[in-house]
């Protein structure tokens, strides 16, 4: 857990209040932010998550209300699932860069990013 509590505290350090993020378990890492150092800040910045939009329906009814993305007031019709298709379609470049140099791969990569 502690990538995503180092990247939640940049968020705030640089962007400020009022942040709504995405997390596929922020169901569970809302209760271990709350727990940590950062808790008062959170708080006081009014940082506030919800689970996106496709991982939601892996949750239970209740936490699916309280924290899925389509229930949340200023959300508007984002999914928090850009990652997931950055990802999905880079998937592509496996078979491409598998035997590839060192410098073709980093090459590969570029390109599509």
């Amino acid at each position: 857990m502690k990538y995503p509590i180092a990247s939640l505290k940049k968020l705030m350090d640089v962007l400020g209040p009022n942040i709504l993020y995405g997390y596929d378990i922020k169901c569970a890492f809302e209760k271990i932010i709350l727990r940590s150092s950062l808790a008062d800040d959170v708080k006081r910045l009014n940082i506030q998550g919800v689970v996106p939009a496709f991982h939601g329906h892996a949750h239970n009814r209740l936490c699916q209300v309280q924290h899925h993305s389509k229930y949340m007031v200023g959300a508007g019709k984002e999914d928090f699932e850009t990652c997931e298709r950055v990802f999905s379609e880079s998937n592509a470049l496996a078979a491409q860069t598998r035997n590839a140099t060192e410098f073709h791969r980093h090459q590969a990569l570029d390109e599509h990013f």
